[in-house]
This record gives C-alpha cells, structure tokens and sequence, in this order.
C-alpha cells in the first residue's frame, strides 16, 4: 500500500468518528510532505479526542512511512491547501468558518441614528473592484458633536 493510500484509508475511518469536521489531504512531493487540513477550526484546536487521533495517526505514520512527513493544519494558518488529494465531510458538518477576511457594504445604505453613548466609533469605506481592494478610507466620526444633532 502506499502512502497515500495509508493516509486515505485512516481519512475514511476519521470522517467516521468526527462527523462535524470536514478534511482535506495534499501531498507535496518537493518536501515530501503530507497536509492534512482539518475544519471548522474550533475542533480543530480545541477537541481533546481530535488531538489523541492526531498523535496515534502520527505514531502509525512515522513506523509506516519514516522518510516522509505529516502536518495537521486548519483554515486559519498561514500554508493553505491548494492541489487537493482528497476532500470529505462528516455527515454533521456545516460549513462555517470563523476566520473573516473582510465584509462588504454599500455605504448609501448606512443609516447612522442617535444614540446614548458618548463613544466616537470608526467607520472602514472600502471601494472594490472585482478580487482587488483599491483603497481603504478609515474615518473616526464623532456623532454627538455634530450641530444638527445638538439642536435637536
């Protein structure tokens, strides 16, 4: 069997047990190196279970295959899977991260009321074009020093 084989067969068993995750396998042949990502990352970093699977499939992989290695990743770190083996999800899995990269708005559409707070909040104005961010205008607005809203 090789290795591939041997991690997808562990793959299979695993979406078994931990049926909120979903995983996905790539192997790099430069480094001779396998990724696993495992999500939602909640799980991921905090599921004691998911941890001991880890270090067993660890231990299996090592005796199994010692020239080459293994790396368990989650959404949130910095080397992302791009040329997928395999991909699989629990049957309870739903499909939510939690890293945010940004959230768009239309600003004609903000409607700012007065409030009872005295905090001065910032607002983010980001112009897009298709997959390209142009420009980012932060702007700090303090709302209860405008005249309107103190002649009211």
């Amino acid at each position: 069997m090789n290795t591939e084989k041997f991690i997808i067969d562990k793959l299979e068993k695993f979406i078994k047990d931990f049926s909120k995750v979903r995983v996905r396998y790539e192997y790099d042949e430069m480094s001779r190196s396998h990724f696993i990502e495992i999500v939602p990352n909640t799980i991921f970093h905090s599921d004691n279970d998911l941890k001991k699977w880890e270090c067993t499939l660890l231990d299996k992989f090592v005796t199994y295959c010692p020239t080459e290695n293994i790396c368990f990743i989650s959404d949130d770190d910095l080397f992302k899977i791009e040329n997928i083996i395999y991909i699989k999800e629990g049957l309870d899995y739903a499909p939510v991260s939690t890293v945010v990269e940004s959230v768009a708005f239309d600003p004609l559409s903000i409607l700012l009321q007065q409030s009872t707070t005295k905090e001065v909040f910032n607002i983010t104005f980001a112009e897009t074009k298709v997959d390209s961010l142009i420009e980012t205008t932060i702007m700090t607005y303090d709302y209860l020093s405008q005249t309107y809203l103190k002649a009211a």
